[in-house]
């Protein structure tokens, strides 16, 4: 006769899947219109800051429309080396701090403002490409200009960390507008508790007393 060593089985218990907070589509729009009109913005008040003036030649129609947000941005994503020169250094922070109090109101507390800011940096990359090629087409040229992708990349990356100097006013303002909405909103209860005229008590509201029948609420309330 053959004898198995049985040892019981023990019983591994699964964590549940992790849920990811995936960000709504309107929470990424908010972040989308936010981010392109901080930068719209942002950039208008440089140039009005710093007094610049319509560029000589003029950029093609119809962009010369636009030479303010262009020439803002332009100057906006070299913020980096910029903002150590004493006599601009104080344009360059308010333009930011209007960017970051534009954004505010399209962002959340936390992670969700930071978004934003990807966003300015994107449109900043953009906008300041824009300005480069219609000032210079031949930028485009991989043969005149072999350090075209380098500096493509650079100039994306200078605008995604300038676009951080927006977090100056834009932390601030979210947090403060959270804290508001959440003093606005009524006070969760502690605990329910309905009292029928029959002595029965329930946790809870319920419509009619399911010892006595008679009713406690209105449906409407």
């Amino acid at each position: 006769m053959c004898f198995f060593n049985q040892t019981p089985s023990k019983t591994v218990k699964r964590r549940p899947p992790t849920r990811l907070k995936t960000l709504s589509r309107g929470d990424q729009m908010r972040n989308l219109v936010g981010g392109l009109l901080g930068i719209v913005a942002g950039s208008c008040s440089f140039v009005g800051l710093a007094g610049l003036l319509a560029p000589e030649p003029a950029y093609p129609e119809p962009f010369n429309t636009i030479w303010f947000i262009l020439d803002g941005s332009w100057a906006l994503h070299s913020t980096i080396p910029s903002i150590f020169n004493s006599q601009t250094a104080i344009v360059y922070l308010l333009s930011w701090i209007i960017v970051g109090m534009i954004i505010a109101p399209f962002s959340r507390k936390g992670w969700n403002t930071f978004r934003s800011a990807v966003w300015i940096g994107a449109f900043l990359a953009v906008f300041a490409l824009m300005s480069q090629l219609l000032k210079d087409p031949s930028f485009w040229d991989v043969t005149l200009n072999p350090m075209r992708n380098y500096a493509i990349v650079y100039q994306s990356a200078m605008s995604m960390v300038a676009s951080l100097f927006a977090m100056i006013s834009a932390l601030p303002i979210t947090a403060t507008i959270e804290r508001v909405r959440r003093t606005a909103e009524p006070p969760i209860p502690e605990k329910i508790v309905t009292v029928c005229q029959c002595g029965a008590v329930f946790k809870s509201n319920p419509l009619i007393c399911s010892e006595c029948g008679a009713t406690l609420r209105k449906s409407d309330d």
